[in-house]
């Protein structure tokens, strides 16, 4: 019933953005995935996308996305919104209200650039959710991008549940989007998240991270150290990657993530490695064959051969 509502609600929305000569978009993200260890094998749609979009005018944008996958429920395929977005650009600085994506980690996951392979670290380990409702102001002063959020704080796929909100700011020098442009990037991303503990008191979910990255010569690459505190425990991510182009549509990549759960405890983290190559079959469709290794400091090391592919249109 849930499914033909998204359906009987979707399909009014796409008639309005096609006869408002909007642009229509999509991307799906599906793999095979056998586990080295006991053989067991599927093939899996991870993650589909489909996004309206609308320039009016030179000073106001609008997008409307549908993501379609899985939930906290068990349910194989349910759509979310997760962006309904109109953004403002004034002379003093953009603003945009609504649905969106969040500040924090977005640069650091386009240096990685392969997001149907994986997400950011960030994304991946639960640092930050990759959108939510609230308010963005941003602007650029020359090389220097920055933007400023106040948002609900529990993601796209949440509700709001107190009377907090979660601020977050993010700046980055250089250029944002090493995957279409080369040149370098440095720079950091900071929120702060209260919660209720009791009637009287009151926690900080608080996370920084500092990032950067390069893209030149045929190879593109990013830094980034993460931490997120709360209360008495300190989580962290050392993330390193890179992708190099070894023929005109096929790449090598690679990325090591080391991850401590609770700095205070050395046995509580874990190592993850993506290895394998991306290559492009034809316009709009990408594979991937990779290998993940993720090992444990305490449990037995899993791997994982995935085929990935994305299909975009």
């Amino acid at each position: 019933m849930k499914n033909l509502f998204n359906l009987l609600l979707l399909i009014p929305l796409l008639g309005t953005f096609l006869v408002a000569e909007g642009v229509v978009s999509g991307k799906v993200f599906y793999d095979y995935t056998r586990n080295l260890d006991d053989g067991s094998n599927a093939f899996n749609i991870k993650r589909g996308y489909l996004t309206f979009a609308k320039n009016p005018n030179e000073n106001v944008f609008y997008q409307l996305t549908y993501d379609v996958g899985n939930n906290d429920g068990g349910s194989a395929y349910t759509a979310f919104l997760k962006v309904a977005m109109v953004k403002f650009k004034t002379s003093i600085a953009n603003v945009t209200i609504g649905m969106q994506g969040m500040n924090m980690y977005k640069t650091m996951e386009t240096t990685w650039g392969h997001r149907f392979i994986s997400k950011g670290s960030m994304g991946t380990y639960r640092f930050s959710p990759s959108a939510d409702l609230g308010i963005k102001v941003s602007r650029k002063f020359n090389k220097l991008f920055t933007s400023a959020m106040i948002t609900n704080g529990g993601g796209y796929k949440k509700t709001e549940d107190d009377k907090y909100k979660k601020f977050s700011i993010h700046a980055v020098y250089g250029e944002p989007k090493l995957n279409k442009e080369n040149g370098f990037n440095f720079g950091g991303s900071f929120s702060l998240e209260p919660y209720e503990v009791n009637d009287s008191n009151t926690e900080n979910i608080n996370v920084m991270s500092i990032f950067a990255g390069y893209s030149g010569l045929g190879f593109r690459g990013g830094l980034e150290l993460n931490t997120k505190k709360d209360e008495n425990i300190t989580e962290q991510i050392v993330s390193i990657y890179g992708t190099y182009k070894v023929l005109n549509k096929t790449s090598l990549l690679g990325r090591l993530d080391q991850v401590g759960l609770n700095t205070s405890n050395s046995e509580d983290g874990l190592q993850a490695v993506i290895v394998g190559l991306h290559h492009s079959l034809a316009k709009g469709v990408i594979i991937a064959p990779t290998i993940r290794i993720r090992k444990p400091d305490q449990g037995d090391t899993d791997y994982l051969f995935i085929m990935n592919f994305e299909l975009k249109f």
